[in-house]
């Protein structure tokens, strides 16, 4: 295997930089630190090297947050590695700003390249109508619930909103709490505003403000979204003290049987291996809003991942070559095998592949879906997510009242930092 350094490791990886071997492709990953994604890369890579030994390639791993640090620096420092991973929208918007990647539509334009892909994921991709990166994986967010529980409550799964307050209700009286959220670290109290947004006016809203739409704007709906979420947490539908619970301590309570309900991410399949017997893991679609503007089957689902080219990149046709075959079939579908996550390539998360679960939501949710809405908090610069943390963050604590949560968050957007 024609690799001169291959760094996987774990919490206490060195991430010192070495300058590539003459001649070898540089290529950096967040894909250590995790066995799942140890099995994923060792795979790809093996394979890789064993078509293409002409290709040598220079490989550097991290763990995501690491990573992120040392790609900045790398990029900041002008001493870009040739092919890397990178998160799409505001983190890789950054690196398009200044002119250091690769635009990839000429070669994804031949053999059918960029047809593989899910349109709506390569969408996630693009600036400017050119695409920088390719898209990997795609993470989805639905409600969970223990299928077990249900039953033996007596409980369906409910298709409007309505019917989730209900149901929320009935789980309340029979001591449970009705959703589960940790809100520590902000970002899963994104999803509750987000898909609200989303059912009350429609997909798009935040990539509005990121393209520079002059019109783009929340509406009336951010602060009725901001308004509703707010409600619930005033009914104590969630957690006591929740906004200081981390997102693991909200897992375990799902999991033991104390919280019906879980709206999280595709994840969330994973962090259930390790539930109690007899817990059977089910999933259903956020409901319909009454009166909503937004299309009702719309799905909030996000690229979690791509890779790109660096402008510098001296053997573009080698690091294109390194792409297609990272995006190619038979490669994204051992990534589902191995990660049991979803990919942005057509056909390649089966049914053997995903297990039942995920490829139910796959086949059921996300093919049915009028639209795939990125995550908020990915596509928004910097400032504007810090602000959009502590903003829900305020209102669901009642410290920031729904009015000027709005106002704060579309000022955030508008201001496009």
């Amino acid at each position: 295997m024609k690799l001169k350094r291959l760094l996987i490791a774990g919490a206490a990886l060195a991430l010192t930089a070495f300058p590539a071997a003459a001649g070898a492709l540089s290529f950096w990953h967040a894909y250590a630190g995790q066995q799942d994604k140890i099995d994923f890369i060792t795979f790809a890579l093996d394979e890789f090297a064993r078509k293409h030994p002409d290709i040598t390639l220079d490989v550097v791993a991290a763990e995501q947050s690491a990573y992120k640090t040392k790609l900045n620096t790398a990029m900041a420092s002008g001493n870009p590695p040739d092919v890397f991973y990178t998160l799409p929208g505001g983190f890789l918007n950054a690196f398009v700003k200044g002119g250091q990647m690769y635009a990839l539509d000429a070669d994804l334009a031949k053999d059918g390249w960029r047809e593989s892909f899910l349109e709506s994921a390569i969408a996630q991709t693009m600036k400017d109508g050119k695409t920088y990166a390719v898209p990997v994986d795609v993470d989805s967010v639905v409600f969970w619930y223990d299928k077990a529980l249900f039953a033996e409550k007596g409980w369906t799964v409910p298709k409007t909103y309505d019917e989730l307050m209900a149901l929320a209700e009935k789980a309340k009286e029979e001591g449970l709490v009705p959703f589960s959220l940790g809100n520590k670290d902000s970002w899963p109290a994104t999803f509750w505003f987000q898909y609200m947004e989303m059912r009350l006016k429609g997909s798009g809203v935040v990539a509005s403000f990121v393209n520079g739409d002059a019109g783009a704007t929340l509406g009336a709906e951010g602060e009725k979204a901001f308004q509703t979420i707010a409600e619930i947490a005033q009914k104590d539908y969630f957690p006591i003290g929740f906004n200081g619970m981390s997102d693991q301590e909200a897992n375990m309570l799902f999991l033991n049987g104390q919280a019906a309900m879980l709206l999280n991410g595709t994840w969330q399949i994973g962090a259930s291996a390790d539930a109690p017997e007899g817990f059977e893991l089910g999933y259903f679609a956020f409901p319909s809003v009454s009166g909503g503007a937004g299309d009702q089957s719309d799905v909030l689902a996000g690229v979690a991942a791509s890779f790109g080219i660096s402008e510098k990149a001296e053997n573009k046709a080698d690091a294109v070559t390194l792409l297609k075959f990272l995006t190619s079939p038979e490669v994204m579908t051992k990534y589902v095998e191995l990660r049991k996550t979803m990919v942005t390539v057509k056909g390649a998360t089966t049914e053997a592949a995903a297990g039942p679960v995920l490829y139910g939501i796959s086949n059921e949710l996300m093919n049915a879906a009028g639209h795939l809405d990125s995550f908020y908090d990915t596509a928004m610069p910097p400032a504007a997510t810090n602000i959009y943390y502590t903003t829900l963050q305020g209102v669901l604590d009642g410290s920031v009242a729904p009015a000027d949560g709005a106002k704060r968050l579309e000022d955030a957007l508008k201001a496009n930092k």
